[in-house]
C-alpha cells in the first residue's frame, strides 16, 4: 500500500526548495561592471563578456565607452526592467541598442570594421549576449536532475550568475553523498532510490534532483558462440554470433535486451577455425540505466561428435488446430540425442500462432546442439514437409549445428509462426543437451498478442509443473534395413514406413514412421558378362507424397509424387560380375502418405 504520508512529505520537500529558489531568483540583481584589455573596453554581466568596444567613438576611449554603457545597464537593472525588452534599431552605418527607448551603446562603423561586421549584425550580437546574461539565474545546474548508477559518480556543473563558494546539502546520505569541488559537484551512488539536494552560493538556492539506479544489465568483454559443420555457412555464423550474445547478456528482472547490426562476412567457417564478430546491443527496462554496447564475439566451429536420435518426440496430434491449446510437452534427458516433428494446419477463422520453444525453468544454464530444419507456413502440406526435411537433412548430413546457451529460467524460441486458416506449419529438429539440468520441449497453439515472441529470442521459462507430458515418445526413431539386388533377379522392393514404431508402453503407434531416419545398405551384383545400369526408383505407394533421398552421398529430393508414376532417384553402372555396396538415406515426411516404396532394379 501506497504510504501517501511519506509522499507528500517528500512533495513538500519539494516544493518548498522551488519556492526558495523561485524567490531567490527573483530578488536577484544580475551584477554588472567593465574592464579594460590593452585599449579594449569590456562590459561584464555576471561575470562573462557581453561586449567589446575596441574602438574609440569621437572623443571617447572603449573603456569609456564601457563605463558608460555598464553604468546605463546598471541603472536599468536597479529600475527592474525586462532584459527581454532589448532590441536593436539603425542602418549601415550605426546600430543603437535600446531598452525600450533608453539608450544603452551605439555600434559604430569603426566598431563593424573591427569586428568584420556590420552594425546592425554587430548590434545584433551584443543584444543577444546582453539578454542571455542578464537572464541567467543565479544558479543553473546542468543537469539539474541526474542520474547515477549505484557505486559510480557522476560529475553536476554549477554555473549561473551568482559568485562565491558552493555548499550542497542532500536531504538523504545514506542513498548519496553529494561532494562540492569549484564550481562543480560530485555525486557518488550508494543505493537506490530518489534524494534532493539544495545547492547554495552565498544565500542563492537551487535544487538538485539525484537518482540512483542499476543498469539495466551487462554483456561480458568476450563471447563464444560455438557452431559445427564441415564447413558452417555464413548465415547460421551470423545467427551464433546475435544468439550468444543475448544468451550471455546478465539482465535485470524485466529487462530485455535488443540486438542491432552484425556485421558478418560472407564466407563460410571451416571446421576447427574461428571468427570474430561485432555485435551491437542495447538492454533496457523500465527504471534501468540504458546500456548500449558492441559485443565482441568468437565464434568457434568446433568438432562434436556425429550422434544419431535416440528418441523421437512426435506433435502432431491434433493435426489440426481447432482451437488455441497446447500441442505439445516433453521433458528432455540431457545427454540424450533427440528428434522433434512437428506438423499442425490452421483449421481456424482467427490466425493462430505457433509456438515451439525449449524451457529452460532451473537455476543453472542448459547447453544444447541444434540441428534445424524449418519451413515457412504454407497451405500446401506436402511441400510444408518436404521444405523441412530437405533442410534438416542437408544440415544434418554436413553436420551444421549451433550450440546455445539457455540462461536459467528462460526459454529459447525455436518456432514462431503465425498461421493464417489452412496453413501449415511444420519442421524437424534435433537437439542434444550436453549441460545443465532437463529442459522441457514445448510448442503451442497461442492466440496472437498474447505472447509476442520471435525466432530466436530468449523469455521468461513457465512453471514445468502446468505442463502436460505427451505420450508421443518413441525410441529408436532410426531403422537400418539391408537389402540385395542381383540383375536378372527378382527386384527389390524396400518399404519405407510400413512397420510402425510403437513408444515405450506400446500404447501409441507411429504409423507411416514420419521423422524416423532409415539407412538403407543394398547390396548389387551383377552376374552377367554386360555392363549394366541399375536403377534407384522413389514409387508412392500410399498416395500423393514428396520424398528426400541421399543415394551413394547424392542429394535426389522428389518435391511431389502420385501415383502410379514412379521417380528415378539415382543411377550406376555396374561392370560383369562387379558386386556394390550401395547406401540410401531417406526420411518419411510429415504431409505426405506414407509408406512408399524404394525400388532397386536395371
Amino acid at each position: 500500500m501506497t504510504n501517501w504520508r511519506c509522499v507528500w512529505a517528500s512533495l513538500s520537500v519539494v516544493l518548498t526548495l522551488l519556492y526558495v529558489a523561485a524567490s531567490a531568483q527573483a530578488d536577484f540583481k544580475p551584477r554588472v561592471s567593465c574592464s579594460a584589455t590593452g585599449n579594449t573596453g569590456s562590459v561584464v554581466i555576471n561575470g562573462d563578456v557581453a561586449v567589446r568596444f575596441q574602438v574609440s567613438n569621437g572623443s571617447l576611449s572603449g573603456l569609456e565607452r564601457a563605463k558608460i554603457t555598464s553604468d546605463r545597464l546598471a541603472a536599468l537593472v536597479n529600475a527592474k526592467f525586462n532584459p527581454s525588452t532589448i532590441r536593436v534599431q539603425g542602418d549601415k552605418s550605426s546600430a543603437r541598442v535600446l531598452s525600450g527607448d533608453q539608450l544603452i551603446c551605439i555600434a559604430t562603423a569603426g566598431d563593424a570594421k573591427s569586428a568584420k561586421s556590420t552594425p546592425l549584425d554587430l548590434a545584433g550580437k551584443w543584444a543577444s549576449q546582453m539578454r542571455s546574461l542578464l537572464l541567467l539565474p543565479p544558479i543553473a545546474l546542468s543537469p539539474a536532475e541526474v542520474t547515477v548508477p549505484v557505486g559510480e559518480n557522476r560529475q553536476v556543473e554549477v554555473k549561473g550568475a551568482a559568485s562565491g563558494p558552493v555548499s550542497a546539502r542532500i536531504d538523504d546520505e545514506e542513498l548519496a553523498s553529494v561532494q562540492p569541488d569549484g564550481r562543480r559537484l560530485t555525486v557518488l551512488g550508494k543505493k537506490l532510490g530518489r534524494a534532493l539536494v539544495e545547492v547554495d552560493i552565498q544565500g542563492e538556492r537551487a535544487t538538485l534532483v539525484v537518482n540512483v539506479k542499476k543498469y539495466a544489465g551487462a554483456i561480458p568483454g568476450l563471447i563464444i558462440g560455438q557452431v559445427t559443420g564441415n564447413p558452417c555457412p555464413a548465415q547460421l555464423v551470423c545467427y551464433s554470433a546475435r544468439q550468444a550474445t543475448a544468451q550471455a547478456a546478465a539482465l535485470e528482472p524485466g529487462a530485455n535486451i535488443e540486438i542491432g547490426e552484425v556485421v558478418c562476412p560472407k564466407e563460410p567457417l571451416s571446421s576447427g577455425k574461428g571468427r570474430y564478430i561485432k555485435v551491437n546491443a542495447r538492454i533496457s527496462g523500465y527504471d534501468y540505466i540504458p546500456v548500449s554496447t558492441t559485443a565482441n564475439v568468437e565464434v568457434q566451429n568446433i568438432v562434436l561428435p556425429r550422434e544419431d536420435a535416440v528418441q523421437l518426440f512426435y506433435s502432431n496430434d491434433p493435426e489440426s488446430i481447432r482451437k488455441y491449446q497446447p500441442l505439445y510437452a516433453a521433458r528432455v534427458e540431457p545427454d540424450k540425442v533427440t528428434r522433434i516433428l512437428y506438423h499442425h494446419q490452421s483449421e481456424m477463422s482467427q490466425r493462430v500462432h505457433v509456438i515451439v520453444e525449449l524451457a529452460n525453468p532451473n537455476d543453472t544454464a542448459a547447453k544444447v546442439r541444434i540441428f534445424r530444419g524449418i519451413s515457412p507456413p504454407s497451405v500446401d502440406t506436402i511441400y510444408v514437409g518436404h521444405v523441412a526435411a530437405n533442410a534438416f537433412m542437408r544440415d544434418y548430413a554436413n553436420d551444421i549445428s549451433v550450440v546455445e546457451t539457455i540462461p536459467p529460467q528462460s526459454r529459447l524460441v525455436l518456432v514462431s509462426d503465425m498461421l493464417s486458416k489452412k496453413q501449415t506449419s511444420s519442421g524437424i529438429l534435433q537437439i542434444k543437451q550436453i549441460a545443465g539440468q532437463s529442459a522441457y520441449v514445448r510448442i503451442t497453439a497461442a492466440e496472437p498478442g498474447i505472447d509476442n515472441v520471435d525466432k530466436g529470442s530468449m523469455a521468461k521459462a513457465s512453471d514445468p509443473r502446468v505442463l502436460q507430458l505427451s505420450d508421443h515418445v518413441y525410441p529408436s526413431p532410426i531403422k537400418t534395413v539391408d537389402a540385395e539386388y542381383e540383375v536378372g533377379s527378382r527386384w527389390a522392393f524396400i518399404s519405407i514406413g510400413k512397420h510402425a514404431l510403437t513408444d515405450s508402453t506400446a500404447q501409441k503407434t507411429l504409423y507411416g514412421n514420419y521423422g524416423v531416419t532409415y539407412n538403407i545398405n543394398v547390396r548389387v551384383h551383377n552376374p552377367t558378362g554386360e555392363s549394366k545400369k541399375i536403377n534407384f526408383v522413389f514409387d508412392p505407394t500410399a498416395g500423393p507424397c514428396s520424398a528426400v533421398f541421399i543415394v551413394n552421398g547424392k542429394f535426389a529430393p522428389v518435391k511431389y509424387a502420385q501415383p502410379p508414376s514412379e521417380i528415378t532417384l539415382d543411377s550406376i553402372t555396374l561392370n560383369p560380375g562387379e558386386t556394390r555396396m550401395c547406401r540410401v538415406i531417406t526420411v518419411p515426411l510429415a504431409g505426405s502418405n506414407y509408406p512408399a516404396t524404394l525400388i532397386v532394379r536395371s
